[in-house]
Parts: C-alpha cells; sequence; structure tokens
C-alpha cells in the first residue's frame, strides 16, 4: 500500500497500491521516465465513490447535439423501440428561482485550480475556464459557473472539487478533460482536467520560427509569450468542456471558430509590410455553438413535454444557424470523408487556406537564422525550431486532401431540420484539391533553401536530437533528403490513401484521377529532387496497392493500367540518370518481388500537432 494517497472523504475513500512488473524494455521512450527500464515500478489507485441520491433527471441523447453519452440495454423494451438507451452525461445544474428566465444557481459548478500551477499560467487558466460562464447564461443561469483556486486543506482526490491540474511529463503529452460519471444516469460527479506543463512551449516554439525576433534584443519574447498564454487559455476551456460533457466537434473551423471545442491552429496573418501579426491567432471567447451545446444540455424545463419540445426546438434551430457537428471518428483518420472535418486547420476554404498558411510560411522562412535564437543559445537548437514552421502546412494539406473523394454528409436524424441525400464533393472542388496538392510538389515549395541550411548545425555536446527533431540517415549532420521525404510522402498518402481510392473508384473518377496524377510529376526537370521524390514515392505506392489484399478488385485494375503506361513511357526511351535507372528497377519488379524487396521506407513526420493530440477527450 502506499499510505500517502489512502484517503477518506465524506463522499468517496481512495486506495493506493505500488506495483512493481519486470520484462524486457522495447519502447524507446520507458527510458526516460524510469532508471530500469527492465524493473518498471509505479502506482494503482482505486476509488470507491457513493453515488449521488435521486432527484437528476436523465437527458435524452441526440447525435447532433454535441454530448458524449452513457447508455444501458432495457431488455423489456417493445419490440419497435431500439433496445439500447442512451443519456447524455452532464453536470447536475438546478436554478434556485425556476420562474425566472435567468436565475442563480442552487449549487454552481466551480472548477479548482492547482496551487503548483506557476503564473502567468494559472491566471491564464482560470480566465479561459471561466469563459464557459457565457455559454450557461445563455442555458439561463447567472454565475452558475466558475474557476477559483484550491482553497487550503483540500484535497484534488476528494470527489466534491472538479480539478485542473497542472503535471510535469518527459515530453509534450497530451492534455486530459474526463470525468467521474453515475453509470445510472450519466450525471457528472468529478469533472478533473490534467495539463501537461511542457505543451505550451510548442506554441512558444511556433511563434519563434515565424517571428524570428532576436535581431536586436534578447528579450524580445512579449508576443511570443502572449500567443502561448492565448491558448492557454483556449486548451483550459477545450478541456474543461470535455468534463462538463461535451465532445469534439472538429467541424467548428468551418463555422467561423464556431466552438473552443474544435483544435484551432494558430491563425497568424501578415501586415501590410510582411511582419507577423498575431491579434487573431487564438479566439478569446466561447463560440457560438459551445452556447448551443450547453443549451441543449443544461437548460431547464417545467417537464418532459416541454423538454422534449425545447431540445428539439435547439436541434432544429442550430439547422437554421448552419452550425455543424461531427466529432472524432469522422475526422481522425486520413481515409475519413468528410470535407469539413478536421484537426488543426482554419477557414471554410481548405485550399485559400492552405494558399494563405503556404504564403505566411515563405514569408518566416526567408526570415528564419541567427535571429532566431537569442543569444548564448547553441546553433544546433536551430533545427528543433524549424520543424515546425517547415511543416507548418501539414493539417491544412490533411484538410485539402479530403476534399478529394469526399462526401456530404451529417449526423442527420429524420424529423430535425432540412436532411439532403449523400453526395460527393463536387468535381470541380475534388479537382481544385488535387491541383492544389500537386502544387506542392516541387523545389519551390519544398526545398530548404541554403540560407537556412547553413545554419543547421549537428547537435552541439550536451543538446542531442530526440523526437521533435528532423529524421535523419547522415548523422550527425543534417539530412535535407530525408526531410523532403517526409514532406513528399505525406501528400503521396493522402491521395494514394486506399479508402479515398476505393471512394473515387465509386465515384467513377479513379482512372482521370491517376492521369492526372502521372502527368504533372512526368513534367519531371532532372534537376527538381522534389519532382524525382514524388515520382519514387508514387511509383513505389502503386506497386503496394496493385498487390494489397485490401484493395478492391477495380482499383487493382486502375492501378494495373497506371502502371502499364508508366512502362510504355519509361521503357521506350533511353534513360540515364541515376534516378531514371531507379524508376526502371522498380518498373521491373514481378508481384512476387513485391512482396519480397523492401520497398523505399518512407520517414515518418516527427511530432507536430501544435500542442500535441490524441484520442476522445483531449
Amino acid at each position: 500500500m502506499y499510505f500517502d494517497n489512502i484517503h477518506a472523504f465524506p463522499k468517496n475513500v481512495e486506495f493506493e497500491t505500488i506495483m512493481t512488473l519486470t520484462g524486457e524494455a522495447t519502447g524507446n521512450y520507458i527510458k526516460s521516465v524510469t532508471p530500469t527500464p527492465e524493473v518498471v515500478t509505479f502506482r494503482q489507485h482505486v476509488s470507491f465513490i457513493e453515488l449521488p441520491d435521486e432527484g437528476y433527471s436523465p437527458r435524452k441523447f441526440h447525435p447532433e447535439s454535441g454530448y458524449f453519452y452513457t447508455s444501458y440495454f432495457d431488455y423489456a423494451t417493445p419490440i419497435h423501440s431500439p433496445i439500447e438507451k442512451k443519456f447524455i452525461v452532464r453536470h447536475r445544474l438546478e436554478k434556485k428561482y425556476p420562474e425566472q428566465k435567468v436565475s442563480e444557481a442552487k449549487e454552481p459548478i466551480i472548477y479548482y485550480i492547482d496551487p503548483g500551477c506557476p503564473e502567468p499560467i494559472k491566471s491564464a487558466l482560470m480566465e479561459g475556464g471561466r469563459w464557459w460562464n457565457q455559454a450557461f447564461e445563455a442555458a439561463g443561469f447567472k454565475n452558475a459557473f466558475d474557476v477559483r483556486e484550491l482553497p487550503a486543506g483540500a484535497h484534488a482526490l476528494d470527489v466534491r472539487y472538479n480539478m485542473i491540474q497542472w503535471v510535469h511529463r518527459s515530453t509534450r503529452g497530451w492534455s486530459y478533460g474526463s470525468s467521474i460519471t453515475d453509470p445510472r444516469t450519466g450525471e457528472i460527479l468529478k469533472g478533473h482536467v490534467s495539463l501537461g506543463s511542457l505543451r505550451v512551449r510548442q506554441d512558444f516554439l511556433i511563434a519563434q520560427g515565424l517571428l524570428s525576433p532576436y535581431k536586436n534584443n534578447d528579450e524580445n519574447h512579449q508576443d511570443m509569450t502572449k500567443m502561448a498564454l492565448d491558448r492557454l487559455k483556449q486548451l483550459s476551456a477545450h478541456e474543461i468542456g470535455h468534463t462538463i460533457g461535451l465532445a469534439h466537434n472538429f467541424a467548428a473551423s468551418t463555422n467561423d471558430l464556431s466552438s473552443v471545442m474544435d483544435y484551432p491552429h494558430p491563425y497568424v496573418t501578415l501586415n501590410q509590410d510582411g511582419s507577423m501579426n498575431f491579434t487573431k491567432a487564438y479566439d478569446n471567447k466561447i463560440g457560438i455553438w459551445d452556447k448551443r451545446a450547453i443549451m441543449y444540455g443544461y437548460a431547464t424545463y417545467k417537464n418532459e413535454n416541454e423538454e422534449k419540445d425545447g431540445l428539439n426546438k435547439i436541434i432544429n434551430e442550430n439547422h437554421n444557424m448552419g452550425l455543424r457537428f461531427l466529432t472524432d471518428e469522422d475526422a481522425r483518420s486520413l481515409g475519413s470523408a468528410s470535407p469539413v472535418n478536421h484537426l488543426w486547420d482554419n477557414g471554410s476554404d481548405p485550399i485559400t487556406e492552405l494558399d494563405r498558411l503556404m504564403a505566411l510560411r515563405a514569408v518566416a522562412m526567408s526570415k528564419f537564422g541567427l535571429n532566431t535564437i537569442p543569444s548564448g543559445t547553441p546553433l544546433s537548437e536551430l533545427e528543433k525550431i524549424f520543424v515546425p514552421l517547415y511543416f507548418m502546412h501539414r493539417y491544412q494539406v490533411e484538410a485539402v486532401g479530403k476534399l478529394i473523394g469526399g462526401i456530404e454528409y451529417s449526423y442527420a436524424v429524420k424529423g430535425f431540420g432540412k436532411i439532403d441525400p449523400l453526395k460527393p464533393v463536387a468535381d470541380d472542388k475534388q479537382e481544385q484539391a488535387l491541383n492544389s496538392l500537386l502544387g506542392l510538389l516541387n523545389e519551390k515549395n519544398l526545398v530548404i533553401p541554403d540560407q537556412i541550411t547553413q545554419w543547421l548545425y549537428p547537435p552541439a555536446y550536451g543538446y542531442a536530437r530526440n523526437r521533435e527533431s528532423f529524421p535523419t540517415s547522415s548523422s550527425p549532420g543534417f539530412d535535407s533528403q530525408k526531410v523532403y521525404e517526409s514532406a513528399v510522402g505525406q501528400i503521396i498518402d493522402i491521395l494514394l490513401q486506399p479508402e479515398r481510392l476505393n471512394r473515387l473508384a465509386n465515384q467513377k473518377k479513379l482512372t482521370p484521377y491517376l492521369k492526372k496524377i502521372y502527368s504533372t510529376l512526368a513534367e519531371n526537370p532532372n534537376s527538381d529532387i522534389i519532382r524525382q521524390t514524388a515520382q519514387i514515392q508514387y511509383l513505389s505506392r502503386l506497386l503496394a496497392l496493385s498487390i494489397a489484399e485490401n484493395s478492391s478488385h477495380i482499383l487493382k485494375a486502375s492501378i494495373t493500367a497506371e502502371l502499364n503506361i508508366y512502362i510504355k513511357n519509361w521503357f521506350s526511351a533511353d534513360k540515364e540518370s541515376v534516378h531514371e535507372q531507379y524508376m526502371l528497377k522498380l518498373l521491373a519488379m514481378t508481384p512476387e518481388q513485391i512482396k519480397e524487396i523492401k520497398l523505399p521506407v518512407i520517414s515518418a513526420l516527427p511530432p507536430g500537432a501544435p500542442i500535441g493530440s490524441c484520442g476522445m477527450d483531449y
């Protein structure tokens, strides 16, 4: 037993045990958190929590409500009705004066911040968390939500305290917003947010690469610090949003930043003089979607019939307002089909935003160099700052790619709003998206200029490369070819993603699609290393797809036709360059050789989400 964490509180009892496991350490990162990776000691925590009394009314789940849900199976349900019953998860919140349109709450929802959280971070987290009061006011409550410092003598494990915890990790891990709920009803008993202390530094790093601010002043970090703190405000609101019941809404960025439950990429703009403008990097308020969602979950009604009508009205009004809701299952996969549901993107038109972002990136890269770091910093640290700048377009590229083979759909429910038939993204939009991605595959966009590579020194003593660094096969030196393979590989992966290709086949667009890619990549001056890299990766993936078990017959047929074009064109003329000879070797492979011979292994991109992301409640 670990007696320091055994507690008895009025509504819960906490137990903690110490456990040790032995085995072979196969992961790279376990060594960073334990002195002996073959023998790992950890603590297992168990809570026994008193369930609340009656008096809470579960609220019906709707797919477009924006809420997490709990469910159970009622085997006494009539045959004509669904056996699974679903309720949203939410806090208990009741009006002190039910007859008033806007009333104080009997017991407001209070979150308490970790006393170990330092300033100015603590104030930023408290300010962002308090944004939710705007949403609860829209639902008919006055001063029903607040964020306060944890009072002296209180304990974070006491179920009576909703917590915002400030934690330290060896890497910039994810932040978590989760809840302990009553499994019978979905009532939230305790919300608990865990925020990793390293994540704010990634936003500072992004800003540093954009600004290169240290030409004349080593203390010129005010704009970068402000942007990082603005992000923390948004992050606090986001994670608290999960703990009051809300799921991600990754379609919100197409609705003019309508929700803090999206993952926003910093929206940095250019001033007329070419300088960076951070004033709109992150929003400073709760979005309209958040208010509508809180209305669905927390507005009060006199009786069941009034509640049913009121909730239906909210959903229908959301439709009329053009508000969209789509969440993780339809966003995270590279092969997802929604043209509006993306992570770390901005704007209603992904193509226009990609163009804007590439222009911003070009300006920032033109200034990158010695002025990017303050005096006293090893030059080798420039590489770590350059990583998020070079790959700044990576998430917007995914958003553009999902237009290709995309399908317009929603979580439509009969009887709610106008329901449109499923339809593919318009042909001209898909063509624009393809042209946009192919337009990136050249030296102008992806080659790193000498003015930058001259300063990308090997790691200084005491400053090793890490998981945030560029991939390299030429250690200790900087490996530009590995970087290009990663950047090109991401785009080719998007273009040849199997689910996307199968959808294009269903839409009868696959053959012209593959021909367009081939013809564009064939316009390949021998001096363009990016086009050459793209050709090799494109051909390598076609070969792999031609024998892949999950490729449909029509997909394999189309790929075979594409490979025949390659064979016809490449074997009909003399090919003398090293690149051309390698392409010929790939084309000469038999299916058996493709299985046996390793195709080029493309380096993965370094971790890049602006502050990390994974899973449902992060």
